[in-house]
């Protein structure tokens, strides 16, 4: 369509949706919609009575048009009075909760459906109000000031995602006057970034050895594949390794195409210690399917068999066996692969190569597998360990080879950050080298997160050069790790709300997050932003794991504080003292000065931070 067709207007975007929706429907789905519908109606009905049209909806959000910003702003007003209403009834089975964002701008029509940036901003708006708040734009409020009898509270320039605006909140009541931050470039404390990305590096490298494809936008809608270890049912000495392998490469062959998302082996390996069945599966790690196989040996034969699980249903929805000569299995795989996501209707076209695939057999797979472990031991013998497996490797397919290229880097690192090289600059040139190189290579989406986080703290230590690297891991997407990677860029940078977007998605591909090394760096990015809500949905449903840390469970006290709950802040408080909270630590990996103290500010009543 040309510039001359397409149809654009100005008009007033309203945009809506539901708090916590997910928790509420994994409390009572039934009742759940049940109340979301008479919600939805009550909306509707505004709507006409405003002179507004609906124009989209998406389960919990809905988006209208309104000829008039006072209008747009008189429903929305009357829309959470009503819910507040609503919600106060005995009868009101699950008292939902929503936020609006209202803003002005040149859209462009498409049949029913509008688009553009005038839509985009509405929806930031919406991300940014507060429950049962109502945020507009400038525009909205230049429109609206001195025409209606609300009180405006400016919250000054803000930015969610890539949208910039300057944003006031309508305060229907008291407790929603709030100050948030403006958003400013940040001159980062370099010695602070570097500390904080040892434990971001430290925790990604072969954490998670797959390639995920979805871009960020889009992960949390596609559906959810678990690979379940595989059972080896050949007579050998190795059958754990051969297992830990194969479902290595069945995830590597799955994860090469778009539309859908396949969990971490971290996870996979994680259900199966866990003894979850299909149906815990579903329920605790938001699985859709579940790909369940084995292997059987004979001579040089094989025969992988494989079946496809409804996990909710716990229902077996497709299965199939092939036989293939045992050095063809990475082929073997594919084809099995490719006929599971047929059967899901999934587009088969590839983005990037499969690590598995590099590296050319099971054997080297599982060597490679061995060298992880060695490097995931932290010590100065388990690099030597490691760096003797990968020149063995590396005999087998090439020191040329993208994958052998990666893992010098990641042995590099390991020892500039650990205090281990003897020649620092030397070894910098080397690992920029190396990775420079794997950026040629099919392997490219494995290795930009590691590249923008290195850029960062190491090379240029220029946000702009690593952002562009972090917004290209993030657009190919290739594992938890290029989303944890491109968190630290964004955090280190100021760009809380992408740092939030990259580490929700790492949890989406890692639900089971070990370590928490995920987590506990989602809440600091939420904190930062001003998203007191968003950190209880966080933590709310894990705060009494036996395993918190202490910095997540000071930030469950601060907003506990908040809200008024002394007792229970004051317990948490206490509980992350137990676990070593100090200031120190805070400081180094998340905080400067001035944000500590006000942390420690409103903490002060419970006790002092050490």
């Amino acid at each position: 369509m040309s510039e001359e067709e397409i149809d654009r207007k100005i008009t007033v975007i309203f945009a809506t949706d539901v708090v916590g929706y997910s928790k509420h429907m994994e409390n009572d789905e039934a009742e759940t919609v049940k109340n979301l519908r008479a919600c939805e109606n009550m909306l509707i009905k505004l709507f006409k009575d405003f002179k507004g049209r609906l124009f989209n909806t998406g389960g919990d959000s809905f988006l209208a048009e309104f000829p008039s910003a006072v209008s747009a702003v008189e429903c929305a007003v009357a829309f959470q009075e009503a819910i507040q209403e609503r919600n106060k009834a005995d009868t009101t089975t699950v008292k939902l909760e929503f936020r609006i964002g209202i803003n002005s701008g040149d859209v462009i029509k498409e049949k029913d459906n509008l688009l553009g940036d005038g839509v985009n901003i509405a929806a930031r708006l919406e991300a940014l109000a507060q429950t049962n708040g109502i945020t507009i734009s400038k525009g909205i409020f230049d429109f609206v000031k001195g025409k209606t009898n609300h009180e405006f509270n400016d919250l000054g320039l803000q930015k969610v995602k890539q949208n910039e605006f300057h944003a006031f909140d309508i305060v229907l009541d008291a407790s929603q006057k709030r100050k948030l931050k403006s958003q400013k470039p940040r001159n980062i404390t370099l010695a602070a970034a570097a500390t904080l990305l040892v434990c971001a590096l430290l925790g990604a490298f072969f954490v998670n050895q797959t390639d995920q494809s979805e871009p960020a936008v889009q992960v949390s809608s596609l559906n959810t594949i678990l690979v379940y270890p595989f059972k080896n049912n050949s007579n050998t000495d190795v059958k754990d390794n051969l297992s830990e392998a194969l479902t290595e490469s069945m995830i590597g062959s799955l994860s090469k195409y778009k539309g859908i998302k396949i969990l971490s082996s971290s996870t996979s390996f994680y259900a199966k210690e866990n003894n979850l069945d299909s149906t815990k599966i579903s329920k605790e790690l938001g699985v859709n399917y579940i790909v369940r196989g084995s292997i059987q040996t004979f001579g040089n034969n094989s025969r992988i068999n494989l079946e496809l699980t409804d996990a909710k249903e716990d229902t077996v929805v497709w299965s199939n066996n092939i036989d293939f000569a045992s050095s063809d299995i990475f082929k073997a795989q594919d084809e099995m692969g490719n006929e599971i996501l047929k059967y899901l209707q999934v587009d088969l076209v590839t983005g990037h190569g499969s690590y598995a695939e590099t590296l050319g057999s099971i054997e080297n797979l599982t060597m490679s597998l061995n060298a992880r472990n060695e490097w995931r031991k932290f010590t100065l013998e388990g690099n030597k360990n490691f760096n003797q497996l990968i020149d063995e490797l590396a005999k087998r397919i090439g020191d040329n080879n993208p994958y052998i290229q990666m893992s010098r880097g990641w042995s590099i690192y390991q020892k500039l950050r650990l205090g281990w090289s003897k020649n620092r600059d030397g070894d910098l040139a080397k690992l920029d080298e190396l990775l420079d190189k794997v950026l040629e290579s099919d392997l490219r989406n494995r290795v930009l997160h590691f590249k923008a986080m290195v850029e960062l703290t190491f090379l240029s230590k220029d946000c702009e050069i690593a952002k562009e690297f972090a917004r290209q891991a993030v657009e190919l997407a290739t594992s938890s790790d290029a989303y944890t990677g491109a968190g630290f860029v964004y955090f280190m940078c100021k760009e809380y709300d992408l740092a939030i977007d990259s580490y929700q998605n790492g949890l989406i591909l890692t639900p089971n997050d070990n370590g928490w090394f995920i987590t506990r760096y989602l809440v600091p990015s939420m904190y930062r932003a001003g998203y007191q809500d968003q950190i209880m949905e966080v933590l709310t449903p894990i705060i009494d794991a036996t395993d918190m840390p202490a910095n997540l469970l000071a930030y469950y006290a601060f907003v506990k504080l908040k809200e008024e709950e002394i007792d229970t802040a004051k317990r948490y408080f206490d509980k992350a003292k137990s676990k070593g909270l100090s200031k120190k630590y805070l400081t180094r990996y998340e905080m400067d000065e001035p944000t500590f103290n006000d942390f420690a500010s409103a903490l002060n009543t419970l006790g002092e931070i050490p």
